[in-house]
């Protein structure tokens, strides 16, 4: 059963409202939902923007009868929005008005002819919308929309979260709801009175610009900018302080002259060496108070996997981290720090993705073979095979089609050249036949509409995988408001997003080289020894430990399982995988493990939604 987030969350949120009688119907559903709620109304004095969120969230403008909101992380003034919205007259012009403004946030706008609406560029802001009646509602959580309006989970959409590593895309986007839609990163949704809902483009990827050191000075300039946000106005923040992106926003942090914590939570893998990497950071860097983790006494991946403490909108399989994330933030909080950076978004950015030869075949050809053949050893990939790969020219259609043909088949079985337009996916071996042919004819069904983000497989990929992490991303940052630290993802920023597609791909493209366009733009911010680090941690170890020394939870959740009860999965051959697991069980458990304990948490729901708050 769907709700709207509980206080004791400390979670922002809210829905827009139409400017009509329907939209006061919808404000006494939700004061009957929940109490203490905030609103910003229309220029007619009916409600618009009802829910939760702090006073430094949001600004507001007024302009007649005109509307401009920002709510999120920023540092803009209603002075700030009047100055940049004076011009604009109808919505979509008011949101643009504030494009180019550090920070994240959504931004929303309402005249007497309609309104408008937008996320961020990453996703980690997300715009849903759904239909009550003649009413549109909009809000950023889907779940907030399926209470609203009694919506059930959708079968085949719940179904396409059991695929690993994460369906393609636009599947892995939409909703669980049934009736209720997501709206692009890319895409801003604009509502007119007596019109159906439509979105319409805000944005496209930009074109590169000259060289390597033009795209590191703007992405230097967008990163001190989206630091220097979350910093505004505090005495003391909190960074992660392990690899080469977070030790960026650490150095940022620094140079602000605001007091900084540097959090580092140390792997129980013996090979992991962002310890040292990070005691040498916070002496070079100075005036860092450096809070160093133990891993053997932060609490590891799985635990608590059982309580539904965290109600996301969607299955997330970041409930197997958590216990760890928040016992680390509360290591900020205890510093007095309410802002914690992190470096999320910065591998999907900033790593040399092989798909990117297909890109840089069109401009340098011989660069894109040279590559190719050295990330072909690397990878063992076979001669012939690789040739193929890349050679393929099917379309985004006919590739997403060809995925059911490798549901049934295990993850290690699909491994090979990653150079299509996405991943190979495959289900998890307890996924009942009935499961995985349902997969696959949703599959082909959905691909015959299905087009890429871009008519370019290496960006294609860079942007699915910036949405696809940002979403994970997103359900972690939620599990820390309820102790009063706001998780921030510099990296996840539109300018910083936009800096880092920007960068020319033959410069940053190169499998020799390790995130350079990070290692330019942080000369002479990140002290120089630093930016020689090639590593980066491994958590499957902490995994495999929390797996063991939780099993008894996850044997738990395949009691009374509610996926089996869906027609899903096998409960039997999923305890039996657990009390005997290979070396694919944990990867496979993922995507499972994210349904089943998303399924009981909505259960959790289903008492009287306004006892936490009396």
């Amino acid at each position: 059963m769907a709700d709207v987030p509980e206080a004791a969350s400390g979670l922002s949120w809210f829905v827009a409202l139409p400017d009509t009688d329907a939209g006061d119907v919808v404000l006494s559903s939700l004061r009957q939902r929940a109490i203490g709620l905030q609103m910003i109304t229309h220029g007619s004095g009916r409600p618009w923007l009802v829910g939760r969120w702090a006073d430094d969230e949001a600004a507001v403008a007024t302009f007649g009868d005109r509307r401009l909101v920002v709510i999120g992380e920023h540092r803009l003034r209603t002075s700030d929005l009047l100055r940049l919205g004076a011009h604009a007259r109808d919505p979509a012009d008011l949101c643009a008005a504030v494009r180019d403004q550090p920070g994240s946030f959504h931004v929303l706008a309402a005249t007497r002819a309609g309104s408008a609406a937008q996320g961020s560029l990453s996703g980690f802001r997300r715009v849903y919308f759904t239909t009550a009646g003649d009413a549109v509602l909009v809000s950023d959580r889907a779940d907030v929309l399926a209470a609203l309006t009694g919506s059930d989970v959708d079968e085949e959409s719940l179904a396409l979260r059991l695929l690993a590593p994460y369906a393609p895309w636009p599947l892995f986007w939409q909703p669980v709801w049934r009736g209720v839609h997501a709206v692009r990163p890319d895409e801003r949704l604009i509502l007119t009175a007596g019109a159906a809902p439509r979105a319409t483009a805000r944005w496209h990827p930009p074109e590169p610009v000259s060289d390597l050191a033009t795209a590191a000075a703007r992405l230097r300039d967008a990163l001190s900018d989206a630091v220097a946000v979350r910093v505004h106005d505090r005495d003391v923040i909190a960074s992660d302080l392990s690899g080469v992106d977070s030790t960026a926003l650490c150095s940022l942090a620094v140079r602000t002259g605001t007091r900084v914590v540097g959090l580092t939570c140390v792997s129980p893998d013996p090979l992991d060496d962002d310890l040292p990497w990070a005691r040498r950071a916070s002496v070079d860097l100075g005036g860092v108070i450096h809070e160093v983790v133990d891993g053997n006494a932060n609490p590891l991946p799985y635990d608590g996997v059982g309580e539904p403490t965290d109600r996301f909108d969607e299955p997330s399989a970041a409930v197997m981290y958590r216990a760890g994330f928040l016992a680390v933030s509360r290591r900020a909080a205890a510093h007095g720090a309410r802002v914690r950076l992190t470096g999320f978004g910065g591998d999907e950015l900033l790593t040399t993705d092989p798909v990117l030869q297909v890109t840089l075949l069109r401009t340098h050809p011989g660069t894109a073979l040279r590559q190719l053949w050295l990330m072909r050893a690397a990878y063992r990939w076979g001669r012939r095979e690789t040739l193929r790969a890349l050679l393929d020219r099917r379309s985004y259609a006919t590739w997403m089609a060809s995925l059911a043909d490798g549901v049934g088949a295990s993850g290690s079985a699909l491994s090979g050249p990653l150079l299509a337009w996405g991943a190979p996916v495959w289900t998890a071996p307890w996924v009942v036949p009935d499961g995985r042919r349902l997969l696959q004819q949703v599959l082909r069904e959905r691909a015959t509409e299905a087009v890429p983000l871009v008519n370019d497989r290496g960006l294609h990929g860079r942007l699915a995988g910036v949405y696809a992490g940002a979403a994970a991303a997103r359900h972690l940052a939620q599990t820390t408001r309820r102790i009063g630290v706001s998780v921030a993802l510099p990296y996840l920023d539109d300018q910083v997003v936009d800096a880092c597609l920007a960068a020319p791909v033959v410069d940053v493209s190169s499998p020799r080289d390790y995130k350079p366009l990070a290692r330019a733009a942080m000369r002479g911010v990140v002290p120089t020894a630093l930016l020689e680090r090639t590593t980066k941690a491994d958590t499957s170890i902490a995994a495999d430990r929390g797996a063991r020394r939780h099993r008894a939870d996850l044997l738990a959740l395949s009691e009374d399982s509610r996926l089996a009860e869906r027609g899903l999965i096998d409960a039997a051959a999923l305890r039996a995988a657990i009390e005997h697991p290979h070396d694919r069980t944990w990867y496979d458990l993922d995507q499972t493990l994210a349904c089943e304990t998303w399924l009981r948490s909505l259960e959790a729901r289903a008492g009287d939604p306004l006892t936490e708050e009396r």
